[in-house]
């Protein structure tokens, strides 16, 4: 395929490698618990928030179901908050939105490319039908990746 019409999406892929990959709930502030585990694991870190796509149509995202304007201004705050707070307490990080249907897919995909050996979250708030229906995010997680990397779910105070 010709590069000069290949589309370009978002921005380039960060390849640097890191041991952590912290992956952020959109629609709420991280925890306490989650940055004292993220400064623990020591090393390298990466920040994650993935925005849901609610669906396609004829192959091309339709923008009734992209995330708002509002969930993305959030998601950015929100990385660059987390980011912020863990390069004061001295971890090496970066941060990063992910903007996708399947948001294991897209985080095994970070997982692999940065060779992290862990994979820290916070426990799910949502009831077990919301969990039965759109899925666990932490099961899914587990499932995909190796078993080298672990998959650890902090609980909220």
């Amino acid at each position: 395929m010709n590069t000069r019409f290949k589309r370009r999406r978002g921005d380039q892929q960060p390849t640097s490698p890191r041991d952590v990959v912290v992956v952020l709930r959109p629609d709420a502030p991280a925890s306490d618990a989650l940055f004292k585990a993220a400064r623990a694991a020591g090393g390298t870190a990466t920040v994650v928030v993935p925005l849901k796509i609610h669906g396609y149509s004829l192959g091309m995202p339709n923008p009734g179901l992209m995330p708002t304007a509002r969930e993305s201004a959030a998601a950015n705050t929100g990385v660059t908050k987390a980011v912020d707070r863990l390069r004061r307490a001295g971890v090496d990080v970066d941060g990063q939105i992910v903007v996708t249907r399947h948001a294991d897919r897209a985080i095994t995909r970070i997982v692999r490319l940065r060779g992290a050996t862990r994979v820290l979250m916070e426990t799910s708030t949502s009831s077990p039908l919301r969990r039965f229906l759109e899925g666990d995010l932490r099961r899914q997680l587990a499932r995909r990746l190796e078993p080298r990397v672990t998959v650890e779910s902090i609980p909220r105070p």
